[in-house]
């Protein structure tokens, strides 16, 4: 394949609709549709479920479009880096951000920004917080991410404010107090940062204003070694929370009263942002108020930052997001394809045009054209003769590196899909609900491995969200799950069975105002519950219909415990608390416990698939299997 196929790829991952991504390609809709088609042949796979005129990624095609992405990703490094090996000039956004954090921040947007902005560097320099305004004003830094005070040298943008926690060892007789006050640390050793570091410079104003010079038993600018010595009990220290995790040798506490410090954004006194540095410092301020131990400011700047950073690339109007998107055209305009990229490899491998050629059962003049072609695509030379042998250029070893990660992520993800096709070739897959699985294993399983031996049933216990995600992800064929509603906008849906969800009273506990076979009595705020367990399909429901009696006034309803189907049967027919259930999990002699809901909510069992897929034939003899091992599994118990 080719490096255009994957941006196709993308692009209609990206778009969902084949007509409008035929439109940013530049091709009619028809020659899009021929390609998708021979692309999924290729892998020979569905890669996306037709539903609506909407596109919606199967399983595979997820991992195929990630792949895709990924690819092109290292095809827009590898432009960059050769522009910059080989002294070209380019559009550069040099980032500043404090050390030990700036990796992993950068490693969070990069691909973002450079997707957005394919032609523009994105350099990264460490420099702490208080470093950072001479750099900026010094014309060395152009945007900048830190903590600290407000500088007079640069436009500061406060974006969030991370409170300050002292870290005790659990030994130390403050530890199991809610607040600390500093001075009440005037004996205790500290751990503390470097003089540069932020944290540091306001950890001094704060041992000003105590009184005291803190007995400092370790120092570093290190933070790993810093929290280190912590963990070794060596003494308190001061923490931002948001770099705060629980662990069993710490106890981490707020002061008294609580500091905070003001994490900023930067850049130079005058400058107005530019398109590109608004987006990057939308991305920067995004990933940091995604921990919510950060508190965010209500800056407008830094809402009409995020609210760019949020807004697709599709959706982009103006110039300046034009001049953008003739940015990412330039980018595809160079198409590598694998076949050529492994050609260009082996020249740097054999040393040699004639070998290369050879290895790969080639001319020598057309592999010779192959190698041009490319070179005239980048722009720049990739290879230069020394001695009558041919050596990568600074450029041709960016490019041979890069060439040899597309192809390994190429490999890897067609080995992934040929495993997912073998995986899924003489086996159909049913996503059930863990409360019915037992049943279509003892009988449904043995009566189609009868009719159809040479096929696989594989059933999996999910609850109705999971089940929902496996049919529309394509990892499922079939699903079995319970609902208190009977269709959905993407499955076609059979009832195979149907209940009532009711309110069932504790033994003497019906209210005074209600008799038997009545709705629930108006106004009527639920009581400690019996639940199922928590993240199954029961409880959501269960959770559904009490939220509806609590009204909006906050009520929450207590739980009186949480049990597993079995046990919740045996615990609401012995009345042991109210429960909303399954009217046929409640015995006939309960029934007059029981109360309607209004209006009434009836529960289904369903059998669904894809609206969009074509499923094999043999499912013309499954469905009828299903449905009748489980057709009375909601049905009322015998008068006990």
């Amino acid at each position: 394949m080719n490096t255009r196929q994957y941006y196709y790829i993308s692009t209609i991952a990206n778009y969902g609709n084949l007509s409008h991504a035929a439109q940013a390609l530049h091709i009619s809709p028809s020659a899009l549709s021929k390609f998708l088609t021979e692309c999924e042949r290729i892998f020979g796979l569905t890669l996306f479920l037709r539903y609506n005129r909407r596109l919606y990624p199967t399983a595979a095609g997820h991992y195929v479009i990630d792949c895709a992405q990924k690819i092109l990703d290292e095809k827009n490094r590898m432009l960059l880096t050769m522009k910059e090996v080989s002294g070209g000039a380019q559009e550069r956004i040099r980032l500043a951000t404090a050390p030990n954090r700036g990796a992993i921040i950068y490693s969070k947007i990069y691909n973002q920004f450079s997707r957005r902005f394919p032609g523009i560097s994105l350099s990264l320099t460490e420099l702490y917080a208080a470093e950072q305004p001479g750099a900026i004003a010094r014309g060395f830094i152009d945007l900048a991410l830190g903590a600290g005070a407000n500088s007079t040298e640069v436009t500061d943008i406060p974006i969030a404010h991370e409170e300050l926690l002292v870290s005790l060892p659990v030994s130390h007789p403050l530890a199991g107090q809610e607040r600390i006050r500093l001075k009440d640390l005037r004996d205790t050793p500290f751990v503390l940062q470097g003089r540069q570091h932020s944290i540091r410079l306001l950890a001094d104003q704060l041992f000003l204003e105590a009184g005291f010079d803190p007995v400092v038993a370790f120092e570093s600018s290190d933070v790993i070694l810093l929290d280190s010595m912590m963990h070794q009990a060596v003494g308190a220290g001061l923490v931002s929370k948001a770099h705060v995790f629980p662990c069993p040798e710490l106890s981490y506490r707020p002061l008294e009263p609580p500091v905070y410090q003001t994490l900023h954004l930067r850049y130079p006194l005058g400058h107005t942002l530019t398109e590109p540095e608004r987006y990057l410092a939308g991305l920067l301020a995004s990933e940091r108020l995604a921990d919510p131990r950060y508190q965010a400011t209500d800056d407008p700047l830094v809402q009409s930052l995020l609210q760019n950073a949020a807004s697709p690339a599709a959706e982009d109007t103006g110039p300046v997001q034009e001049k953008a998107a003739s940015g990412t055209q330039d980018m595809q305009e160079v198409n590598l394809d694998s076949k050529v990229m492994e050609y260009l490899i082996s020249i740097v491998e054999e040393q040699s045009l004639s070998k290369a050629a050879d290895k790969h059962f080639l001319a020598q003049s057309a592999l010779s054209r192959h190698l041009h072609s490319v070179e005239a695509m980048v722009a720049t030379p990739l290879f230069s003769r020394e001695h009558n042998r041919l050596r990568p250029t600074s450029a041709g070893a960016v490019f041979v590196n890069s060439a040899r990660n597309i192809l390994r992520i190429e490999k890897e993800m067609f080995d992934h899909t040929r495993s997912y096709q073998k995986g899924h070739s003489g086996s159909l897959y049913i996503s059930c609900d863990h409360l019915f699985a037992q049943v279509l294993r003892e009988q449904t399983v043995p009566q189609f491995r009868a009719l159809h031996p040479d096929i696989e049933l594989v059933i999996t216990e999910e609850n109705q969200e999971g089940t929902l995600e496996a049919l529309i992800n394509a990892s499922a064929d079939i699903g079995v799950f319970l609902s208190i509603s009977r269709e959905h906008p993407l499955l076609h849906c059979d009832i195979i069975s149907m209940t009532e969800m009711v309110y069932c009273f504790a033994s003497d506990a019906c209210p005074l105002d209600w008799t038997p076979g009545s709705p629930l009595p108006e106004r009527f705020f639920p009581r400690p519950q019996l639940m199922a367990p928590s993240g199954s399909t029961l409880y959501a429901e269960q959770t559904i219909l009490l939220d509806r009696l609590a009204g909006a006034g906050g009520f929450t309803t207590p739980r009186a415990c949480e049990a597993q189907t079995s046990v919740l049967r045996k615990l609401a027919n012995l009345g042991v608390a109210d429960s909303v259930l399954p009217l046929n999990l409640i015995e006939r002699r309960n029934h007059d416990h029981c109360a309607a809901f209004e209006p009434p909510c009836p529960l289904y069992l369903l059998l669904s698939y894809h609206m969009g897929r074509t499923l094999p034939s043999v499912t013309q003899e499954l469905v009828p299997l299903i449905h009748k091992a489980l057709s009375d599994v909601l049905a009322i118990p015998a008068r006990g």
